[in-house]
């Protein structure tokens, strides 16, 4: 029985033709999310298709694909399926110039490889199998390896003797609770080799814009489908990793959706309702990043077994509101399911990317915004706070409304600011200021207690103010303080600098004495 079907919607080969995976580029930007070049040879040429990087998870060379069924390959003939312990092994990473050539491109890349001498025989494997299969099994995890810290939006973790306990944020989807994700997690947090392999694939991807690691595992057993030639044996496909070792005896799993649910009488704010779904999906690279859920499309392809599982427990804290009645002003969203689906979870136009702080006492700005930043100097001055760190930034054009992104010329982008200020006793505090001209639009304060996604939720603001021509939205304002963000509009009145940092001054004080 084949798998539920994954299909590249624009598929450039005739219907039925099978086709081989040649090739599989470096991971690259395009529309603000990470895609890839993958080379298919057919009947007649080669040719390029760009994918989702999520898609690596179905893409193994050698192997062939019909009609842009990715997820139902099938293995080539010539190959054999063996089990290899390498523990032992003697590990080398290689590098070659590589050309890449077909209908209308000559792509020049690199061949990037593992080999391994064991007893006298050399096997090679491609970097990008070891990041699919052993680091990075899951959606989840391939769209986070390319990132520059990438847990810190989705949990914090303490390994404490044998015990791992893990605090996920509202971020970390509830369906990624599942045993087998929580078993990889916990095997890579807790096993420092391999948890310094995954980080430095997404250090070396912004540093050095390529895909480069060291192999540092010293427990490496396998079963993998070869392929033999003259003189070594090459991997083309991970099948199994095993004997993989959770070095913890106990797993606390702590997550938003487990805490004990109250009824309320008070009616729902709003009800999804799908229409015209089906089973197969069709993949596209035009589509954005996925913004509330995301689909894990394909069976399980990789089996992972481990020595000793450790005991998982789901714990509960806290309570939420079930609201189960509906009324007149319970607004209902008909989703209609075209089944087009992306493997990428962030991107295109929900997610501004690249907002990454710098020191305050680095910016100069000229302009309107010129005096909050001064303000933000004076700030960091003070004896409890600790410091302040700022972005500037052109507004996103966003989905409506684009004509807010710029200022009254047409042409020229209108800026915004954010200030990141942190207390002396840790609690961190956000300032949202916007070159205004003229217009009435206030400054917002934010904070939370909790550990928050704050790029998204900066991006969210940003693209509701484009969208709304110059007003905050309130939804959006009202979906971060439902998720226990509180924020606070501050109206812009004419003070002096002295007088602006001293208000500021007061609210911040006042909301680091206060448990508000």
């Amino acid at each position: 029985m084949s798998k539920k079907e994954a299909k590249v919607k624009e598929w450039p080969f005739e219907k039925g033709e099978r086709v081989k995976l040649t090739w599989i580029g470096e991971p690259f930007k395009q529309n603000n999310k990470w895609v890839i070049n993958s080379y298919f040879k057919g009947n007649r040429n080669t040719r390029k298709v760009i994918l989702d990087w999520g898609s690596v998870h179905f893409l193994v060379t050698e192997k062939y694909y019909v009609d842009g069924d990715l997820n139902n390959s099938e293995a080539p003939e010539n190959s054999e399926i063996i089990e290899l312990n390498l523990k032992v092994a003697k590990t080398e990473y290689r590098e070659r110039p590589w050309e890449v050539w077909g209908s209308g491109f000559k792509d020049k890349t690199k061949s990037k490889i593992f080999s391994f001498i064991d007893k006298g025989e050399l096997y090679i494997i491609p970097i990008i199998e070891i990041i699919r299969a052993v680091l990075a099994p899951s959606k989840f995890m391939l769209n986070r390896i390319l990132e520059m810290d990438a847990f810190d939006n989705y949990f914090t973790y303490d390994i404490d003797k044998r015990k791992l306990e893990i605090h996920f944020t509202y971020e970390y989807e509830q369906k990624l609770l599942k045993t087998d994700k929580i078993n990889h997690l916990a095997w890579l947090l807790t096993n420092t080799n391999a948890l310094k392999m995954f980080n430095k694939v997404g250090q070396n991807v912004w540093q050095l814009k390529e895909l480069k690691f060291d192999f540092l595992l010293e427990n490496f057993n396998i079963r993998v489908r070869i392929e033999k030639k003259n003189n070594y044996t090459k991997i083309l496909e991970i099948l199994a990793l095993k004997r993989k070792k959770i070095n913890v005896e106990e797993v606390n799993v702590y997550h938003p959706s487990l805490e004990e649910t109250q009824s309320s009488n008070e009616a729902k704010i709003r009800k999804y309702i799908n229409k015209n779904s089906n089973s197969d999906r069709e993949l596209t690279s035009e589509g954005d990043g996925s913004t509330k859920t995301s689909e894990e499309i394909n069976d399980l392809l990789i089996e992972h077994e481990y020595e000793i599982l450790p005991q998982i427990n789901k714990k509960k804290k806290g309570f939420r509101v079930a609201r189960k009645a509906e009324d007149e002003n319970t607004k209902k969203y008909i989703l209609e399911d075209n089944n087009l689906r992306t493997t990428a979870d962030v991107g295109g136009e929900d997610v501004i990317r690249g907002l990454e702080f710098t020191s305050i006492d680095k910016v100069e700005e000229k302009g309107e915004l010129a005096e909050f930043v001064e303000v933000l100097k004076f700030l960091e001055k003070r004896e409890d706070i600790k410091k302040v760190n700022i972005i500037i930034g052109e507004l996103p054009e966003g989905k409506r409304g684009k004509r807010f992104a710029r200022l009254s010329d047409g042409v020229t982008k209108r800026k915004y600011t954010i200030g990141q200020v942190t207390m002396s006793n840790g609690r961190e505090f956000s300032l949202i200021d916007v070159e205004r001209e003229g217009k009435v639009l206030s400054m917002l304060m934010l904070r939370s207690d909790n550990n928050v996604n704050w790029n998204l939720i900066y991006s969210k603001l940003l693209f509701g103010l484009v969208d709304e021509s110059g007003k905050w939205n309130n939804e959006t304002i009202n979906n971060a303080i439902n998720n226990r963000i509180i924020i606070e509009r501050i109206k812009h009145i004419n003070r002096r600098i002295d007088e602006n940092l001293n208000f500021l001054y007061s609210k911040l004080f006042l909301w680091k004495s206060n448990n508000i």
